[in-house]
């Protein structure tokens, strides 16, 4: 029997199709691909909606702005980015920074399956409206206001396997609305109390 490959030569080798990939047109005016990166037995993902400016020019997820924010909020609850894995919905930046399109997320989420496949996760934290709009779905729940739902634990299988679900504002949200911010870290203060309950639970 061929042995199963490590984890990391699959993600390598995901980000090698990724950067080539045209599925859809997003590859046509973006710089490069931003695959993700991050640990690859991580035992929680952070997923964003589409790399912006700085992700495009440097090929790696939440490097600008909002990811100096997401650095922060990882920080203050005992996680640095060597913990976490980070990766997006849509894996090329969308012209001027706009939404992706919902052909543009179909198109490229099967990438975000293999990784989430991959890695097998057992909590997603979903980073604003798209991304929770993509996970939700996959157990049958719907939204209106991500801030209506933000913050709460769900469970499921929406990846074949036992998974919670965490959604949070995306941290892009504090630099538009600095009233936001307080909202934002209060998510994080959830996540970090589910991180510590499920290693708690753990160890029984």
């Amino acid at each position: 029997m061929v042995p199963d490959e490590p984890a990391g030569v699959i993600l390598d080798r995901l980000s090698s199709q990724i950067t080539k990939c045209r599925r859809c047109t997003l590859w046509d005016g973006a710089k490069q691909g931003v695959p993700g990166e991050g640990n690859m037995n991580a035992r929680v993902m952070f997923i964003g909606e589409a790399p912006g400016e700085q992700e495009d020019s440097l090929g790696r997820p939440f490097v600008g702005r909002a990811g100096k924010v997401l650095d922060s909020l990882l920080a203050g609850i005992g996680l640095s980015r060597e913990d976490v894995f980070i990766a997006n919905i849509v894996k090329h930046r969308p012209p001027g920074n706009r939404d992706p399109d919902p052909d543009e997320i179909t198109a490229c989420t099967p990438w975000l399956e293999q990784q989430i496949a991959t890695i097998r996760p057992p909590l997603l934290v979903p980073l604003g409206r798209h991304a929770t709009r993509y996970l939700l779905r996959r157990i049958g729940v719907e939204f209106v206001k991500i801030t209506d739902i933000s913050g709460t634990v769900f469970e499921g299988e929406p990846f074949g396997f036992p998974q919670k679900i965490i959604p949070s504002l995306h941290p892009a949200a504090t630099l538009h609305n600095p009233l936001s911010r307080e909202h934002l870290k209060e998510d994080f203060r959830k996540l970090g109390d589910l991180i510590s309950e499920m290693e708690n639970d753990a160890r029984i």
